[in-house]
């Protein structure tokens, strides 16, 4: 059956053009706008206007709302007409194009610069006057916001699934698995590698050395970002956005914390396998960098000591000076036992002046019903983002006021007896025992510390 378009445009017939064929997952399956059915029509419509097709571009999967620089195809295609490979982009209705006005402007001006057209196969549309620009405005307007309600209806389902312990994806990290009831519970035969990732990170403070270690141990291609990831991947602990208990926990959630931090501040591992005491720990007060090590021998005998990276590679930093390991270690042991205990009691002290907040459950409440009435179309959606962004603040600072902080670690140090087991330690055990309890060692240019503590 031949098709019939939305109108004839005689003036482009034997000119070059592109076709352009986005779909998103839910629409394919909602309306059944496949890729198949859109490139089906684009050709026709190419073919009945006599069309030279340069290239069709194809982003499936991906939504109008996702920014048009997250589409590949669509910025391939950009990329072509700065070429001008063509000079007609067809596709099939405008929310294939965009539902979002502000880039669909910025979009606009690239084409307009490139002496680049497009048009709807299946709608009708024009930009050169007053009247057509405002169909447009009003067009993708209805399309953002119907998007914008579809987005805050799909959050809604998925928030009541979080909250009540279900799975909302298929996909889970290692370690855990769906059952048949949809609930996530552990999977007892890859768990280990997740025990094995969290206590070689401990040991060595360093991601690269637990991807190595583990790629070797599993005899498996392991992706780095599968480590970089799992070290701050909150299910570990049992917490999936804003449900604490989503899941079983793996790992202690007092742990995962703890070593997610660390996760953050990295330690490279050397060609040599070398490994200093304080890598990854010392930070330039100047500049907030990290402070190289290096060792140097002099008659015989080796030192280590560190410095401002960005000093040392080409004076971006006025941290010139350079302090001596074994002169750092010799302050650490005299003061961190002291420093610890004020840092402990300033903790104590704060919880039991803690004043009654406000629960964090009422202001999720607020939300809800702030969500209600913009669904029945009650408020305007830009009042119900204000709202919305002023009640996730005030439940981010709720949610940080209840939490207590785990100073059983802090605590354990204060019992060792550091004197007497610091010399026996190897350098990744001092590293180790230092990044226990100290999140970073902050040293201005005359060597004055500050610890800053987990």
């Amino acid at each position: 059956m031949e098709k019939h378009f939305f109108a004839h445009y005689p003036t482009i017939e034997h000119k070059t053009c592109c076709l352009y064929v986005r779909c998103s997952k839910e629409e394919q399956a909602k309306f059944g706008d496949t890729i198949e059915a859109q490139t089906e029509d684009l050709k026709a419509f190419a073919k009945e206007h006599k069309l030279k097709i340069y290239d069709i571009y194809v982003d499936e999967g991906f939504t109008a709302r996702k920014k048009y620089d997250k589409r590949p195809a669509f910025m391939r295609m950009l990329q072509d007409v700065e070429r001008h490979k063509f000079e007609y982009i067809i596709f099939t209705k405008l929310d294939r194009w965009f539902r979002n006005v502000a880039d669909f402007y910025k979009i606009q001006e690239v084409l307009d610069k490139n002496n680049v057209t497009w048009l709807t196969a299946l709608e009708r549309y024009e930009m050169e006057t007053t009247n057509g620009k405002l169909n447009v405005n009003i067009r993708l307007s209805v399309a953002q916001d119907e998007a914008d309600r579809d987005s805050d209806r799909i959050k809604d389902v998925f928030r009541l699934k979080v909250k009540k312990g279900e799975a909302i994806t298929g996909s889970m990290p290692t370690g855990l698995m769906i059952d048949s009831d949809k609930k996530i519970v552990i999977d007892p035969d890859n768990v280990q590698f997740v025990y094995d990732m969290f206590d070689y990170f401990e040991k060595t403070n360093s991601k690269r050395a637990t991807h190595i270690y583990l790629t070797e141990k599993y005899n498996k291609y392991i992706c780095y970002e599968t480590i970089s990831r799992g070290l701050r991947n909150t299910m570990y602990k049992g917490m999936y956005r804003d449900n604490p208990n989503y899941c079983p926990a793996i790992i202690e959630p007092e742990r995962f914390d703890r070593l997610s931090k660390m996760s953050k501040r990295n330690v490279r591992v050397r060609s040599t396998r070398r490994f200093y005491a304080f890598t990854g720990l010392l930070i330039c007060k100047e500049c907030n960098h990290f402070l190289a090590a290096s060792t140097a021998t002099y008659k015989c005998k080796e030192y280590t000591y560190y410095r401002c990276g960005l000093n040392k590679r080409g004076k971006f930093c006025i941290h010139s000076h350079n302090i001596n390991e074994k002169k750092l270690e010799n302050y650490l042991l005299e003061n961190i036992k002291p420093e610890l205990e004020k840092y402990i009691a300033s903790f104590e002290l704060n919880e039991n002046l803690v004043v009654k907040r406000t629960e964090p459950d009422k202001i999720k409440a607020k939300m809800q019903r702030l969500r209600n009435l913009y669904i029945n179309e009650l408020i305007e959606l830009e009042d119900y983002k204000k709202e919305y962004e002023y009640y996730k603040k005030e439940l981010e600072d709720a949610v940080a006021a209840t939490q207590k902080k785990d100073l059983s670690a802090a605590r354990a140090f204060l019992k060792l007896d550091l004197q007497n087991i610091y010399e026996g330690l190897s350098n990744q055990e001092k590293r180790e025992l230092w990044g226990s309890v100290i999140n970073k060692i902050v040293i201005d240019n005359s060597n004055n510390i500050e610890f800053i503590f987990f």
